[in-house]
């Protein structure tokens, strides 16, 4: 195993352990049917505040906005491949060619 998953694993593994053991508790102080909404209602705050924290990860790496992915104002243009034409959409104005590349 590489030793970059480890620590994932065992943050996947508590995170199990301890939303099944939360889940038990809950189950045994509140009953069946009150234990159940309560562990519901855990996991999907578990699974926003998850969300939150990668979002946030993502942010730091430029991707923050939705519009053209973090790259600011300037978007992507694309070149045809057979005669040089910039792309707009998915097919060339020029000569009708699918093929097109990305210019930074």
């Amino acid at each position: 195993m590489d030793s970059t998953l480890r620590p994932v694993l065992k943050r996947q593994l508590l995170v199990i352990g301890a939303s099944l053991g939360a889940g038990l508790v809950f189950t045994y102080f509140f009953g069946f049917f009150i234990g159940l909404a309560v562990n519901i209602a855990v996991m999907v705050a578990m699974i926003f505040y998850i969300r939150r924290k990668q979002l946030g990860a993502l942010r730091s790496f430029g991707f923050g906005s939705d519009s053209s992915l973090g790259y600011g104002s300037n978007k992507i243009k694309y070149i045809c491949l057979s005669c040089g034409a910039e792309v707009k959409g998915a097919k060339c104005g020029s000569c009708g060619s699918n093929m097109k590349k990305p210019l930074f």
